[in-house]
């Protein structure tokens, strides 16, 4: 399993000018083949395209710098027009239930002759915007254009220019070069806040046997996962997001002040006093500093939590939450605290660690998981804050509950992962009594839709 680590150094400053042209060159291939100028495109043929017109050799950069970071960038570019077709094939499986129609579109889809067919093109315009860059502090070095050492207890790291664009550039590390194996690959050099990250690829090391179980999980805001044993794991997630989201509203509201404080100076002709307003009390470097350690943090914590249910589980079943469904009854609190939340930690760490320790991470339908009884599988009862009541009057943990869902629709034919949410409502309606279905829902009233995270987690059907 390949895994990226990452080594810190100091900064010379040799590597300034080479990531401001470096970012020059990222912006302009990406305004060149952002959109509609990489269709039926090739990542070989773009960068052959990128070499043979010769439009970047005048750059004032070395050669290898210059075409390794030219590739990946392309390969950035093409990872998002992928991402924008996987929507585009979950659009095209809502549209049509004829398989002939379905084969025609994703045939054309996968040849890149979308711009042929009205209904896949103005999907691709909907989820394959014009990318853009503006990136400028990190460009890549090819595997044999540096050489690594240690040099009084500390690991060097050499990097070979061509003579004629100045001397080789000496980065000395904090790391003793104890279990850093640099042999046989590239170096992403990234220069931030007056430091330098060497991102580098090695192989991991196959983990510990997973457990024997086959457990449903629900993903959770106090605690990051509850099983369906009734075990949660990562207790202290919900704990570490609200703390970090109260602190950035109650900073926004001050800085918000302050930026209308330096605008009244700015106005009335102050500009010392407005300039030094903004100089001395609307900076980043806290904010992102906070928010980095935050994002650290819940990585640990779900990692952990991750590891946690493996222990246990040799199949992992959790809700499949890669679409954005919103809800219309969600307070701006709860929305704000739950971003944090939606970026995919929780999914990722699932995948990494099932990967890692040879478990099987099987991605099911979420929809109404939440709002279905488990001891019956019925669409009846109803969920308040962390307490399922059911129909005859009994109490149920609520995220408990989701988590015994979860596991049945493991098993379940009829739901499949990319059911449509009406579909499985139709589903779970036809399984309840004809009372239930008549007082609830078929005579028009309109359901709740789930709500789900922003997370891109990927199926993983096992390894």
């Amino acid at each position: 399993m390949k895994v990226t680590r990452t080594v810190l150094a100091d900064a010379p400053p040799q590597l300034a000018p080479i990531c401001k042209t470096i970012g020059y060159l990222r912006a302009d291939i990406w305004r060149r083949y952002g959109a509609l100028g990489n269709v039926g495109v090739s990542a070989s043929a773009m960068r052959t395209g990128i070499v043979g017109k010769k439009i970047y050799d005048s750059l004032p950069i070395d050669g290898t710098i210059r075409a390794e970071t030219t590739k990946d960038i392309v390969n950035d570019i093409l990872a998002y027009k992928a991402a924008a077709k996987r929507k585009v094939r979950q659009a095209i499986a809502k549209r049509t239930t004829d398989e002939n129609e379905r084969k025609r579109l994703y045939t054309l889809l996968k040849r890149d002759e979308w711009l042929s067919d009205p209904f896949l093109h103005r999907q691709m315009r909907k989820h394959f915007r014009h990318g853009r860059s503006a990136v400028a502090n990190q460009f890549v070095v090819r595997s044999d254009k540096y050489s690594a050492e240690v040099v009084d207890g500390r690991l060097i790291i050499t990097v070979i220019i061509a003579r004629k664009y100045g001397d080789n550039i000496v980065l000395t590390t904090t790391t003793n070069g104890k279990n850093v194996d640099l042999s046989g690959c590239n170096l992403r050099v990234i220069v931030k806040d007056g430091f330098t990250e060497v991102h580098y690829a090695t192989e991991k090391a196959p983990g510990r046997e997973c457990g024997e179980l086959v457990l449903g999980i629900d993903k959770g805001y106090t605690e990051a996962f509850t099983d369906s044993d009734g075990d949660r794991h990562g207790q202290d997630f919900g704990r570490v997001m609200t703390e970090y989201s109260d602190k950035v509203a109650a900073t926004g509201k001050q800085r918000n002040k302050l930026h209308a404080l330096e605008r009244k100076h700015r106005e009335a002709g102050r500009i010392a006093k407005a300039e030094r307003i903004r100089k001395n009390n609307l900076g980043r470097k806290k904010i992102g500093a906070r928010k980095e350690t935050t994002r650290k943090r819940l990585r640990t914590l779900a990692y952990q939590a991750a590891h946690s249910i493996v222990d246990k589980a040799a199949i992992v079943a959790s809700e499949d939450l890669t679409g954005v469904i919103a809800s219309r009854h969600q307070w701006r609190r709860f929305n704000r605290r739950m971003s944090a939340w939606a970026k995919g930690v929780l999914a990722e760490a699932l995948d990494s660690v099932c990967e890692q320790r040879n478990a099987r991470h099987v991605l099911v339908n979420g929809a109404y998981t939440s709002q279905t009884d488990s001891t019956n599988g019925l669409l009846e009862g109803r969920r308040e804050g962390d307490k399922f009541y059911r129909a005859n009057g009994g109490v149920l943990q609520a995220d408990h509950n989701a988590a015994l869902n979860v596991l049945a629709r493991l098993d379940d034919r009829e739901i499949s992962r990319f059911t449509p949410y009406r579909e499985v409502r139709r589903i779970l309606l036809a399984r309840s009594p004809a009372q239930l279905s008549v007082k609830r829902l078929e005579l028009g009233a309109k359901a709740r839709q789930p709500s789900a995270d922003k997370s891109s987690a990927q199926f993983c059907a096992g390894f």
